[in-house]
Formats: structure tokens, C-alpha cells, sequence
């Protein structure tokens, strides 16, 4: 996510419940500019009515903002402090009235997103439905998974974290419940003298999580066989004692392994491996994950549902492609027709990670990568609520130059994603130990179809399809019933918790995106789910 801005319209200025209780928490002694930021908020008179937060984990915005420009000029970090600085002057300032919009004439020539509405409901109103987009509310979970909810993972080649597993808590500010790690075929652990990697699993055996293992058949599908070395190695994930995802030959879809040009001869290794897995090693959930790209051979590998417990997939937002920088649009707009077709097994990223510099020009692009975690992590478990666990690829830049990458992936090597990472994280949504059939998540979003909203408290979340070239989202949206303000949201996932009185309830209402210059760049006043291909419909 990237800006986000507080606006106060002329008729209901004020942040009373909002500001004072920041203003207690932040105040500190050696920083003026924070004070005078803090002092011009203050100024802001008339407060609203606080809605009570669905979110309460998660300081305020403003505080948020304070604390990371407060922690970029500890760190010599000028832009990240500059760029927090300008959010917080916004923040103060408010937005300029609105002019009157009508559902004829929205004053917007050029959209920068399109925009969609969704309302939370409880499930015991809106149970699952037995369609494309869900698994029927009875049908049985898979082997370790959640009845709702998202497993939070990590492969730790950051920086800070160095392979350390036992790190990752300290540095992200929660425990994870899954840790990723490789193995390549017929290799031995020489510190263990297993085929497992059992050193690892001690550790995270210790951290009360699971592993996910990336199993690598290097030298190709004809040496996977039934025998000693594969047997071995299902009887050492046995002994491990935690759950195991084992993501056994992913990304087949890519020219870039070995194991990719035979679909039938990966279906045959697949389903072995299953067999051996689920005669030696009952803690072994086999997950088949393809790579999001190219998505036209995907079905040709699908070894059938008998045989596979989760679906995978690798998924990046990166800001090249095909060696031209390409900034419109989230992984979301790809990541949504292959959720449609696979929606009725559990689904994890398995590997996934926005990059936020390019090697080959080392250019950054810092802002873009914070709103498209945002995206990643806000938006998509909950337009997609079969996503049931997501693993980021925490890469370095010294890893990356190391095995010749293109991108930097380190969330802690991008100062903006850094702190959004840990406030994202820190919803309910996500699990930090895996426990099959855990139900923390008694709501789903289903698509506001109509000009009317329901009567009382609700809670709306809207989806902005980026549109614009520079892949820049809002700085804050905005919801109205007439002339009524009803709340407004500046960070994803863009949930805004409004009133809706029963005696304005048929009055139309309108949705207004605004741009970090406080303008308005987009409005919608009839808004529908993504359709066809693309459909996010929960």
C-alpha cells in the first residue's frame, strides 16, 4: 500500500477519538517535527463518531506513520522519512470539499482504478456455496488444513534472518507457522547424514511450527523411482514429528526445470510419490504447486484430486516484465482465473514475494512494492478465502546477485515494506501455528450487487483494480449515501466499517478514490464483482 490520506469534509471535521488517544502514545521528547505534525492534527476540530475497529491488533494509522518516520530518521533513511512526513501533513490537512456527484455525471475523465464493493457477512447467514469459488460447506478438510484462516510462512534468506528459522519471530514481530526450505534429489544432509532435512525440523519442531519442503528432482523425472533413497527419506519426515507440506516438483509448468515437457510422465512420479508419502509418512501433505506462468499448461500436470491434499502456487508481483517495466495491476488480476479452476482443494502461495528493486538498473521501487504487499497480503485472503496459507520468499540482495536474480525481494531491505509487513500480519486472518480445522474467521465478503446497503453497522471492502500505468493505488477511498459521509479507509484491505440509518437506506451511494495530491481520481456509484475469468466472487 502505498499513500494513504485522512480527510475530513467541512461538515464533519474532527478526529477527537482518533487523534488524542495518538497524541498520548506518540509524544516523545526529541523529535519536533513529529510534535508540530501532531500539534496541526490536533487543530482539527468537530470530531466523528469513532466506529468501533474490526482491527484491534493494529494501531491507528497515524501512529503507525509517526513511529516509521520516526524509525527512518533513526536509521539516516531521508525518502522513507520524507515520504512519511508528507503522509502525516496530508493526514492534517484533510480533503478539500467534495463537489456534488451525480450516478450520470462522476467528473472523472481518466479513472486511475476501478473499483469494487464487498460486504461482510457471517457465515451462518451466508454459509460457503458448493460452486467454483468454494468447497461445500460439508465437504471434509484437507490434511492440515484450517477451516478458515491463512498459515503465515516464510523462507528466511533475508538479510537479518540468514536461514536462522528462530530468528523470524524476533525480526517480523510474529510467530509463523510454516517455514520453507529445499532439498535437491539424492542429496544427503551431511550434518544429520539423512536425506531429510532433519536439522532443520529439529528447529522448527522447537518454534512449535511446520515445514514446507520444496522436493527437487534435478535430475529429472526417469531418476524418480521407488526406492531406497525416496523410502528413506518419507520414513525421516515421519520421524520429524511435524506437519510436513511437501511441494514436490513445483513451478513443472516453466522451462526453466527439468522435470517440465512430460506431463503424464510428472503425473505418474506425482502420484508415486503420494503413494509412498501416505504408506510411510501420514504427517506428509503433498502439495502440487505450478508456477502463476505461463498459466496455458497448468491443467495438463494436474495429477487429480485423489491424489493431492493442497494446491500451490508460485506468485510475484515484479516490476518487469518481458524486460519492460510494467507497473499497472496486482498479482490478484493473474492469480484470480487459477483460483476459479482450483478453488476446491485448499490453496496456499507457496512461494510468493513482491520485489521491490531491479539488479539490472538498480532502480528501486520502494512505494509500489509496499501497496503491492498490501494487495498480497490484505486483499487477496480475503477475496479469496480458499487461500488457507501464504509463504514469502524473503530473499536478499546478496542472494539475489549471488545466483544471478534480477529482483530483491527482502522485505527488510525496503523500508516501507518492513513495518507494513508486521501490520499486516498481525490480523486475525492470518495463523501462526498450523492446526487443522481452526476457525478463527466467522465472516466471508460477498459482492454488493445493488444502490442499496444494508441498515445498520456494516463493514465494506472495497478492491481497487489498479488501471493506471504507474500501478499507483489510492491515497484514501471514501463511501457516501447522498450527501452523507459514511466512512473512509487508507490502507488496504480498504475495509471501511460505516452506519447505514434506516430512514436514508434507499438513498444512493457513491464510492470516491482520492490521489495523493488530495484529488479525486475515481468514483463509482454502481459497482458489481470482477466478472468472468477474473471473478473474485468469494
Amino acid at each position: 500500500m502505498q499513500n494513504k490520506v485522512v480527510w475530513v469534509l467541512t461538515a464533519i471535521l474532527g478526529l477527537a477519538s482518533c487523534i488524542a488517544f495518538p497524541l498520548l502514545i506518540m509524544k516523545t521528547d526529541g523529535n519536533s517535527y513529529e510534535q508540530s505534525s501532531l500539534d496541526a492534527i490536533a487543530k482539527l476540530d468537530n470530531p466523528p463518531a469513532a466506529v468501533p475497529s474490526s482491527r484491534p491488533k493494529q494501531p491507528d494509522i497515524l501512529t503507525y506513520w509517526v513511529n516509521q518516520e520516526k524509525k527512518s530518521e533513526q536509521a539516516g533513511l531521508t525518502e522513507s522519512a520524507a515520504a512519511y512526513r508528507n503522509r502525516i501533513d496530508l493526514y492534517a490537512a484533510g480533503l478539500p470539499t467534495l463537489p456534488l456527484f451525480t450516478p450520470n455525471k462522476p467528473n472523472i475523465q481518466t479513472p486511475s482504478t476501478n473499483m469494487e464493493l464487498y460486504l461482510r457477512v457471517p457465515i451462518s447467514v451466508q454459509p460457503l456455496k458448493p460452486t467454483e469459488f468454494a468447497i461445500p460447506a460439508t465437504s471434509a478438510l484437507a490434511k492440515h488444513e484450517p477451516a478458515s484462516g491463512v498459515y503465515i510462512g516464510m523462507l528466511g534468506a533475508d538479510r537479518r534472518v540468514g536461514y536462522d528459522v528462530t530468528k523470524i519471530e524476533d525480526v517480523y514481530g510474529r510467530k509463523h507457522a510454516l517455514y520453507l526450505s529445499y532439498v535437491g534429489w539424492r542429496k544427503v544432509q551431511t550434518d544429520t547424514n539423512t536425506y531429510f532435512p532433519a536439522r532443520t525440523a529439529e528447529r522448527v519442531k522447537e518454534l512449535d511450527g511446520a515445514l514446507q519442503i520444496g522436493w527437487e528432482p534435478r535430475f529429472g523425472l526417469n531418476d524418480v523411482q521407488d526406492d531406497e533413497y525416496v523410502r528413506r527419506f518419507a520414513r525421516e519426515a515421519k520421524a520429524s514429528g511435524i506437519p510436513i507440506f511437501l511441494r514436490y516438483a513445483s513451478e513443472m509448468n516453466g522451462a526453466w526445470v527439468p522435470w517440465h515437457g512430460e506431463p503424464q510422465l510428472y503425473i505418474e512420479k506425482f502420484r508415486l510419490i503420494h503413494d509412498i508419502m501416505a504408506e510411510e509418512a501420514p504427517n506428509v501433505a503433498m502439495v502440487w504447486s505450478p508456477n502463476f506462468w505461463p498459466p496455458d499448461t497448468i491443467d495438463s500436470y494436474y495429477p487429480g484430486d485423489a491424489y493431492v491434499d493442497w494446491v500451490g502456487f508460485s506468485l510475484y508481483s515484479t516490476p518487469y516484465s518481458a524486460e519492460k517495466e510494467q507497473l499497472k495491476g496486482t498479482m490478484i488480476d493473474t492469480f484470480a482465473p487459477l483460483y476459479k479452476r482450483y478453488s476446491h482443494k485448499p490453496i496456499m502461495i507457496s512461494e510468493g514475494a513482491v520485489a521491490h528493486t531491479y539488479l539490472p538498473t538498480n532502480q528501486a521501487y520502494w512505494s509500489w512494492a509496499e501497496s503491492q504487499l498490501g494487495y498480497m497480503y490484505g486483499l487477496l485472503p480475503r477475496l479469496f478465502p480458499q487461500v488457507k496459507a501464504i509463504t514469502y520468499f524473503n530473499f536478499s540482495k546478496a542472494q539475489a546477485i549471488r545466483t544471478n536474480g534480477n529482483y530483491v525481494y527482502d522485505i527488510g531491505e525496503n523500508p516501507f515494506m518492513d513495518g507494513y509487513y508486521q501490520r499486516l500480519i498481525a490480523s486475525d486472518w492470518f495463523l501462526s501455528k498450523v492446526e487443522p480445522g481452526v476457525d478463527p474467521i466467522q465472516y466471508r465478503y460477498t459482492p454488493v450487487l445493488d444502490r442499496s446497503l444494508p441498515t445498520g453497522q456494516q463493514t465494506v471492502l472495497v478492491y481497487p483494480k489498479l488501471t493506471n500505468e504507474e500501478g499507483k493505488p489510492p491515497f484514501a477511498i471514501a463511501i457516501y449515501q447522498g450527501t452523507q459521509f459514511l466512512g473512509v479507509s487508507y490502507e488496504a484491505p480498504w475495509e471501511i466499517d460505516i452506519q447505514v440509518q434506516s430512514e436514508s437506506a434507499s438513498e444512493p451511494w457513491y464510492v470516491v478514490a482520492y490521489n495523493d495530491q488530495m484529488e479525486v481520481t475515481a468514483v463509482h456509484t454502481i459497482v458489481g464483482p470482477v466478472t468472468g475469468a477474473n471473478s473474485v466472487t468469494p
